[in-house]
């Protein structure tokens, strides 16, 4: 058997300590280092094509996000190694931290078919951010991001949330239109957002539906009061957000949202976001127990 492994920074032990472990249980490893963006796209659907079984990813969630559009519509189940910033595929699936741990969760436990998001033309394993939520992601800086982590996250939240200000944008959720002055929309597969709160809080990455929640107002009074509901759990009974399951999700405005994909800035501003239902396989802790799931 092959496992592919990609990384865009690999620890010069970790590969050691996991391939003593993967040989000791009669698998062969490859091993992929990715050179930049995209590359991880290209290296998983090559895995795809060679129908592996497994595909390790070390990296963070836009990481995953590349390898999960290559492996779309395959049978090469995706498994993650934490190395990122926010890690909430991780997180939401309880993997555990040190790397040969986390190879031995997935060689040894469950494989599951998940949904994955489609804005435009590319996939979202986790989320899709209009808004304000993609204004923070095209303002965060690569290289103050590899320094500080998550607080360049914050950083940039603060100051756009002092500039931000709404867009009328008509919304159609599987043909039911909604006009709102939208300061940001959240479509979501999964719960977990920026590692810290759940956004998307009803969300199941089986169900063949996405989440969507919009945050409706006018400016920076507004999204602090967001922002403090979402901290409590209380940002549902808001009357100025609206949550809805859909299938399909279009919207049109004057002028183009900024978006996020996964927490990496997207440099377009799809109008339709859909569910690919059961797009994915994914390599999970045995009887994982994530409420992502239905059963």
């Amino acid at each position: 058997m092959d496992i592919h492994k990609l990384a865009r920074k690999l620890k010069p032990l970790m590969p050691k300590e996991v391939d003593r472990w993967l040989k000791g249980q009669g698998w062969q490893a490859e091993w992929r280092e990715t050179e930049g963006p995209g590359q991880a796209t290209e290296l998983a659907a090559a895995a795809a094509e060679r129908e592996l079984p497994l595909l390790f990813v070390c990296g963070g969630d836009g990481t995953l996000n590349e390898a999960a559009n290559g492996l779309a519509g395959s049978d090469t189940a995706l498994a993650a190694i934490r190395a990122g910033t926010a890690n909430i595929w991780a997180k939401e699936m309880g993997l555990p931290r040190r790397p040969v741990k986390a190879v031995k969760a997935a060689v040894e436990g469950d494989r599951r078919r998940i949904d994955l998001g489609r804005a435009g033309e590319r996939y979202f394993l986790l989320m899709a951010g209009y808004g304000l939520d993609g204004a923070i992601a095209r303002r965060v800086s690569l290289g103050l991001k590899s320094r500080l982590g998550a607080t360049t996250y914050a950083i940039a939240a603060i100051r756009e949330a002092l500039r931000h200000r709404s867009s009328a944008v008509t919304l159609r959720f599987d043909g039911e239109q909604h006009s709102a002055d939208v300061l940001m929309l959240v479509v979501g597969n999964t719960r977990n957002y920026a590692g810290l709160v759940e956004v998307t809080r009803e969300a199941l990455v089986d169900d063949g539906l996405l989440d969507v929640c919009v945050f409706q107002g006018k400016g920076t009074v507004d999204i602090i009061l967001h922002a403090l509901r979402t901290i409590f759990r209380r940002h549902l009974r808001s009357k100025k957000v609206l949550y809805r399951k859909t299938r399909r999700l279009e919207l049109a405005w004057e002028k183009p949202l900024p978006v996020q994909l996964d927490g990496d800035a997207y440099d377009r501003s799809p109008t339709e976001v859909v569910i690919a239902p059961g797009a994915l396989w994914v390599a999970v802790p045995k009887c994982v127990s994530s409420p992502l799931f239905r059963g």
